[in-house]
């Protein structure tokens, strides 16, 4: 666990984890990118320790994960996505060779015992590319909130033709 001070210290990153041999970094992107930013400018090689950088929780810069294989190209870069309702993480993208005409980064597919949707507002499947809300399912889905009737109705709802319990993640 790397500490929490007020503002980033990438140069402090680096020497703990080259101090530590640091093999898995997990992050959101923002952080990821200041540490590949101060290894670009400083000429320091991030640790070849360092085999996994996970990222979630915000939009992955597109160029970021080429700009990891450079600095350190024994280190695979994971995109996750998900609700902490949802045991946190529910979708998972291995990110090898992205094309620098990519406008964004796949967001991924469904891990294992997890189910994803895309659905409209009354709960029918979006076809592909239309818009819709976000609804993760499977063995993870919180029961409730805690105390709080009314966001449980709300947020956690049963599919009407499937009867899968869904988190409703308002994305």
């Amino acid at each position: 666990v790397m500490p929490s001070s007020q503002l980033p210290d990438p140069a402090e990153w680096h020497g703990l984890c080259a101090a530590h041999g640091l093999t898995v970094w997990n992050s959101v992107p923002a952080l990821v990118e200041v540490f590949a930013a101060f290894a670009e400018e400083t000429g320091k090689v991030i640790p070849q320790t360092l085999r996994l950088a996970m990222m979630s929780g915000d939009w992955i810069p597109v160029n970021l994960p080429a700009t990891l294989t450079l600095i350190n190209p024994e280190m695979d870069v994971i995109s996750l996505g998900g609700a902490t309702e949802a045991s946190i993480w529910s979708i998972y993208h291995h990110i090898r060779n992205n094309s620098p005409d990519w406008k964004s980064i796949p967001y991924g597919r469904t891990l294992a015992n997890q189910t994803i949707h895309v659905l409209k507002h009354w709960l029918d499947s979006c076809p592909v590319w239309a818009t819709g809300e976000i609804f993760i399912g499977g063995i993870g889905v919180a029961r409730e909130y805690y105390n709080s009737p009314d966001r449980t109705a709300a947020s956690f709802v049963h599919h009407p033709r499937t009867g899968e319990r869904l988190y409703r993640t308002g994305d």
